[in-house]
């Protein structure tokens, strides 16, 4: 009989990763991962979020799983049974649950059934399959488009061969930035004629340029992907979440914000 061959491949994906600096090894093959509930910090730490797809890191076997994320709470019966959506990308709708800081609302899985607690029946768990693909991750990966989920647990089970991402480990500072992290912020800063890109404020004076800053939108700061960066002035970092505004409360940061507001006062404090 012959050997099956399986449907993707992914050597696009390889020779992406490679190109960003990933070290591809081979899958482990298919593997149920548990249905829970997502944290923040599983985002953050756990989860690899490529044009592929979204990669959860099992540190249990040692290798990789392609997931999908959902909504966990649902009126299963107000919407006559209209199941939540499936999301296989960070689309818009789990950027701004990452940029809100917070994340519990959703599961994750890799299986066709998945849990669902239903709003309309005091919050019972209930067995649910064939959930609809996310509108604006079907944008962005076009060939699952028309697929519900149950038909995408069927092509990573068939994708034996599949490659999954596993991050360069790379050596960090003691606040956690790349060693290299001070060449790559100028760099970025200059790019951008140090101006914010949230308040539009410009820093002309050479003394003065470290109060523009680099910003790690999804928060790991070993991700410097110019996509997961975002330059900003220092009173509108501080302000970016309730962690900022802490961390910015006190130390060197808390004298430079001083700095900033006394000598640039074009702008309103945001609270």
């Amino acid at each position: 009989m012959d050997k099956e061959e399986p449907i993707y491949k992914f050597e696009g994906l390889k020779k992406l990763l490679t190109d960003k600096g990933y070290i591809v090894k081979e899958a482990k093959g298919y593997r149920e991962i548990e249905n829970v509930e997502v944290e923040l910090d599983d985002v953050r730490n756990k989860m690899e979020f490529t044009d592929e797809g979204i990669f959860l890191n099992d540190d249990v076997t040692n290798s990789r799983q392609q997931i999908f994320l959902y909504k966990r709470d649902y009126h299963l019966s107000a919407y006559d049974k209209k199941k939540p959506s499936y999301h296989t990308h960070k689309c818009q709708v789990i950027q701004d649950f990452i940029n809100k800081g917070r994340f519990h609302d959703y599961r994750r899985a890799n299986t066709e059934m998945v849990m669902v607690r239903d709003m309309d029946d005091r919050y019972k768990d209930k067995e649910v399959s064939n959930l609809p693909l996310c509108s604006f991750c079907a944008k962005m990966a076009i060939k699952y488009q028309g697929q519900d989920s149950s038909v995408f647990v069927k092509l990573l089970k068939q994708a034996k061969d599949a490659e999954a991402p596993q991050k360069k480990k790379a050596e960090v500072d003691i606040f956690g930035y790349t060693k290299d992290w001070e060449k790559i912020s100028r760099e970025f800063r200059e790019s951008h004629n140090y101006t914010c890109e949230e308040c539009g404020i410009t820093i002309e004076d050479p003394f003065d340029r470290q109060l523009i800053q680099v910003h790690h939108i999804n928060g790991d700061k070993t991700d410097n992907n110019p996509k997961n960066l975002k330059c900003l002035c220092i009173n509108c970092h501080a302000n970016v979440d309730s962690t900022h505004k802490k961390n910015f409360n006190r130390g060197a940061n808390a004298i430079l914000l001083d700095d900033f507001k006394r000598k640039y006062n074009k702008i309103e404090n945001k609270q």
